[in-house]
């Protein structure tokens, strides 16, 4: 059974990820990209402190937050994939370069965005 701390300690190292991820290493600021993430990043603080000072409330916003998570995961793994395969169609071997990158993106956002949040999930339903 996964303990409550180990929930908050991973939406924690997410939060850093995505918060950092997108304010350190993004080259370029787009609005439509910064507030989903930094909205996403504060969000799983939230759950973090929450799950960590066992909040009454702690559990049904950390839900929310996994849920979260999944949607938006699913979301920017399909739209990599879709663009993916854009620049491979549309550009021949020119565009195969930037598919590719696109598809390691892809998958180095999959553990995070998609495995995590679903075996956190499966860990609080047993609670």
């Amino acid at each position: 059974m996964v303990s409550i701390r180990t929930i908050a300690g991973a939406q924690l190292l997410l939060a850093v990820l995505v918060l950092g991820g997108v304010w350190l290493l993004l080259p370029a600021r787009w609005v439509w990209v910064d507030l989903p993430a930094t909205g996403l990043g504060v969000a799983c603080l939230v759950a973090a402190f929450a799950l960590w000072r066992a909040l009454p409330w702690a559990i049904r916003v950390a839900r929310v937050v996994l849920w979260a998570e999944l949607v938006i995961g699913s979301l920017v793994c399909s739209l990599l994939a879709v663009s993916a395969a854009q620049l491979a169609g549309s550009y021949g071997p020119v565009g195969a370069g930037g598919a590719a990158l696109l598809i390691t993106i892809a998958v180095l956002c999959l553990p995070y965005l998609i495995v995590f949040p679903a075996l956190q999930l499966r860990g609080l339903g047993q609670r």
